[in-house]
């Protein structure tokens, strides 16, 4: 008989609590990192626009009420990486 994953209890208390409110929390600073801006709305201003989703849906990620995507988190570590990367060239090198 094979185990169902989905069931298991370890699992269960992996995805909630700390662990998600951690996950959530590193993701908006990661799209701080990958679009900064000096407010809120618009850092969900531009990343909409890239990532083509709602400002609404930004703003949850943003506020840490709503998990993303592995696309879209793979898609914003790649933008902030590239954002870090061009910081000498752009005089904000630390």
């Amino acid at each position: 008989m094979r185990k169902n994953l989905s069931q298991n209890a370890a699992r269960a208390k992996f995805a909630t609590g700390a662990h998600r409110a951690k996950a959530r929390a590193w993701f908006a600073g990661l799209l701080w990192e990958a679009f900064p801006a000096p407010s809120e709305r618009e850092v969900a201003r531009r990343a909409a626009q890239v990532l083509d989703v709602s400002e609404r849906q930004v703003t949850n990620w943003l506020r840490c009420e709503n998990d993303a995507g592995v696309s879209y988190v793979a898609a914003v570590m790649i933008l902030a990486g590239a954002v870090k990367a061009l910081d000498p060239i752009r005089g904000r090198a630390a």
